[in-house]
């Protein structure tokens, strides 16, 4: 049997992965189960593989990490592996005429599969193409307590559940280590315990310090930044996820004034949600283009003197939140 599998979530994959072998191989070792990574191995070597008669088994299973020849567009990579360098007439060949004492497992991860190429249409004919969806965000609080209960044995509480829904954002693999950090610590999840034990996202932190130096409470900025400091967060990251969120009030704001376009129409035009654009228009009248402007060449230089080696990084960026102002 040949199979497919692909999506953006790694972990659903992998799940599905071993419940493939598990199914198809009752023992399972290194002489039954073999997996190649095409980032470090060449196709023709999991192919040669895949042909090989099972020695000792009646049935193997040969498993291709990786295909990242199946997405629409090619992938630019320097890898001496690259698809451009793998030679997939080997792989259509075999999947004309596959061995039936071997299982071959192709996997793809992501969800810009080219559905016209000739390797998807075989397997779709042949085989069996599993398409692993991610979890949308109206399921994710189900999803979140079921794995709580079902697969955990613990208990959650709605609002933790809420809250860390909202920390991992959509994201399978942080949220299965979170999940399983909280289990370690109590047996029945509460609020707190998220709050405490769970990072917030990065893009989330960096959004309250923006909010932080537009309010001026730079002593609540100076705190977040202080342990996000000690969680090993790179200035440079900060400056940069600064600097976007400065550019998209400056965006804001130039639509507002000069193309009189409502909050509808921004978020429209700046594909963000309408709830965002509504936020940052409150300072449409409170700061000018020129202030953003000189906020975004003062992170630009800043920028130049970290990477440069200048100035202490941590520093100078606590100096930059220090002495902003509108």
């Amino acid at each position: 049997m040949i199979y497919l599998l692909y999506g953006d979530q790694n972990v659903m994959i992998n799940n599905r992965l071993k419940k493939i072998v598990k199914e198809r191989l009752p023992f399972q070792d290194a002489l039954n189960y073999i997996t190649f990574d095409l980032d470090n191995s060449d196709i023709k070597q999991a192919i040669d593989e895949a042909c090989y008669l099972p020695l000792g088994y009646d049935h193997k299973v040969v498993v291709i990490k990786n295909c990242n020849f199946l997405r629409k567009t090619p992938l630019k990579t320097r890898n001496k592996n690259n698809d451009s360098n793998q030679d997939l007439s080997l792989l259509i060949k075999y999947l004309k005429k596959d061995n039936n004492q071997c299982d071959l497992i192709l996997i793809y991860q992501g969800s810009d599969i080219n559905l016209s190429s000739d390797i998807y249409k075989i397997i779709s004919e042949k085989g069996q193409v599993k398409q692993l969806l991610s979890i949308e965000r109206k399921d994710w609080n189900t999803y979140i307590y079921r794995y709580f209960v079902e697969s955990l044995k613990i208990q959650i509480d709605r609002d933790a559940i809420e809250e860390l829904a909202n920390r991992v954002k959509g994201d399978l693999n942080i949220f299965v280590n979170e999940a399983n950090k909280l289990s370690l610590y109590t047996d029945h999840v509460r609020y707190e315990d998220v709050v405490k034990l769970v990072t917030r996202p990065l893009e989330d932190n960096a959004f309250s310090i923006f909010n932080y130096l537009l309010d001026k409470n730079i002593n609540d900025a100076l705190i977040l930044l202080d342990d996000l400091f000690f969680d090993n967060v790179e200035p440079v990251t900060l400056i940069s996820m600064l600097a976007n969120q400065f550019r998209l009030l400056l965006e804001i704001i130039h639509l507002a004034r000069n193309n009189n376009l409502n909050n509808a129409q921004i978020a429209e035009e700046l594909k963000i949600k309408e709830v965002r654009v509504k936020i940052l228009k409150k300072y449409l009248f409170t700061i000018s283009i020129n202030q953003i402007m000189d906020v975004l060449d003062n992170l630009y230089f800043l920028d130049y003197k970290i990477k440069s080696g200048q100035v202490d990084r941590f520093f100078a960026f606590k100096m930059f939140v220090i002495n902003f102002n509108f």
